[in-house]
């Protein structure tokens, strides 16, 4: 069951790509629960979360603002992640799956392909595919058995949308949203199928790819200045990884 902080985060995350909430923002708790019909209990915990993720940060008064960011520091973060994750994978593959690790992933994919199942997509669906995405991915690097692995992508995971877990669903476009994540989930079943058949270098490529497809979160921007390498929230497609 979603709760009423994991709502909160999605639609903050929403406002944030679409720009409804702009870099620099201040925002405040109780406007914010009103404009969201909430009470302001599950609008500061979800600010945490954010502040977390990159895309909030504290300001120098009081509160939290919205982290100004650009196009390549979500990219950069993607093409590290990618790297990483690639190498959790071929290694996993090498070493071979144990029999809980190999029940864990499939239990993954299964959860995902019940949500797909009925042909579209909700919020709260979003919520669960998040969840599920964040356990795929950390089974995967917790079994690689490299510790260097899951310390560099912690620190990553705190640059905007990099995590495996920081999804947005737009409410407004379910059937754009249904096909983006059930693409995102296909790539699931690939990867753990080259993970499971020893295949490590397609193992690594797959997951590779997994995490650059997520760079056509440039496409949310455009640049406000040609000369400079500013961005601003244009359009929503997200990413699903």
């Amino acid at each position: 069951m979603v709760s009423q902080v994991d709502q909160v985060v999605i639609r903050l995350r929403e406002m944030i790509v679409e720009g409804k909430l702009t870099p620099g923002e201040r925002l405040a708790e109780i406007p914010l629960a009103r404009r969201l019909g909430v009470s302001r209990q599950p609008v500061r915990l979800a600010f945490k979360v954010l502040e977390g993720e990159g895309l909030l940060q504290q300001s120098e008064t009081r509160g939290y603002r919205v982290r100004p960011f650009d196009r390549k520091e979500i990219t950069d973060a993607l093409e590290v992640r990618g790297a990483l994750e690639g190498l959790a994978a071929r290694l996993l593959a090498e070493a071979g799956l144990s029999g809980g690790l190999k029940d864990e992933l499939k239990e993954c994919l299964d959860t995902g392909d019940g949500i797909f199942q009925k042909g579209y997509m909700t919020e709260a669906d979003a919520h669960d595919y998040g969840e599920m995405n964040r356990r795929f991915h950390s089974a995967i690097i917790e079994g690689c058995g490299n510790a260097a692995i899951s310390r560099a992508l912690a620190l990553n995971d705190h640059l905007p949308f990099s995590s495996a877990g920081a999804i947005a669903f737009d409410e407004d476009h379910k059937e754009q949203e249904y096909r983006r994540f059930l693409f995102a989930h296909s790539q699931h079943h690939v990867i753990f199928s080259a993970i499971e058949n020893g295949q490590s270098a397609r193992a690594a490529a797959a997951m590779q790819e997994h995490a650059n497809s997520g760079q056509h979160y440039a496409e949310l921007f455009r640049n406000v200045d040609p000369e400079s390498d500013r961005f601003e929230v244009v359009h929503a497609t997200r990413l699903t990884l």
